[in-house]
């Protein structure tokens, strides 16, 4: 019995330190402002700043006048965060035009975000939070390392308009694009047309039914109109009939 107590308690204190750690893992975040949890709606945004994929800093409160969106995801390259930014790339002109800036954050390092961001065509900044100082100061939780999957809407006085704690990737970037656009005041970019349905333009640049308004009306002249005399052009209006020709006077 004495040789099995010290092997079962350190299996014991092994149980209990990880349930610990587990718990503070998925329990709320303590940030630098003395608050717990995610950072709440009308609390000034965090001035923190870092590196983007190129190495280029960052700062929050250069963005002031606009409406930022700040997302954090978990991992470079996994199928959710790959679809998430897709959907934010895919937004990207829309995006600029309502005057929001994106910026996309995890604990990636600053290579993994510019082969990340090279194969997809982000044309956004992604940063590089390998010290989780952004996620600190955002409350966002950290689970074995990673940052939860939360966005936030930042007005353009540096508050924090909207928080999504719960993100479907497929959607969210649309959904954040309506709620920016009405902090900016921008009417919402409508998006683009799908290759294809666009009516097809008019060959010799005419306006469709154009050409077939008049049959013939631009190949030849009204029966008995004098020589050199304008021919109108057709409009689709019904012309008012033409004058009568003044009588040619008598030679003497």
């Amino acid at each position: 019995m004495k040789r099995r107590f010290p092997t079962a308690l350190v299996f014991v204190v092994v149980a209990v330190v990880f349930a610990f750690v587990s718990l503070l893992g998925c329990g709320a975040a303590e940030r630098p402002d003395g608050g717990q949890g995610l950072l709440p709606v009308g609390a000034p945004a965090p001035d923190v700043f870092a590196a983007d994929q190129h190495g280029a800093i960052q700062r929050l409160s250069d963005q002031r006048g606009r409406a930022v969106v700040v997302y954090f995801y978990p991992k470079d390259g996994t199928p959710g965060c790959t679809e998430e930014a897709c959907a934010f790339r895919d937004a990207w002109d829309r995006f600029k035009q309502a005057n929001v800036q994106v910026f996309g954050v995890s604990s990636d390092t600053r290579e993994s975000h510019e082969a990340f961001a090279t194969e997809h065509r982000l044309p956004f900044p992604i940063l590089v939070d390998t010290d989780h100082t952004w996620a600190t100061a955002f409350g966002v939780p950290l689970r074995l390392g990673t940052m939860a999957r939360v966005t936030f809407l930042i007005d353009p006085d540096g508050k924090i308009a909207k928080v999504y704690p719960d993100v479907d990737p497929g959607v969210h970037a649309e959904d954040v694009l309506k709620d920016a656009a009405q902090l900016t005041g921008a009417a919402l970019p409508v998006a683009p047309a799908a290759p294809g349905s666009a009516a097809p333009a008019a060959s010799d640049g005419a306006a469709p039914g154009a050409a077939s308004a008049a049959p013939g009306a631009a190949s030849a002249a009204p029966a008995g109109a004098a020589t050199g005399t304008p021919v109108p052009v057709a409009t689709g209006a019904i012309l008012p009939p033409a004058a009568p020709a003044a009588p040619t006077p008598a030679k003497r």
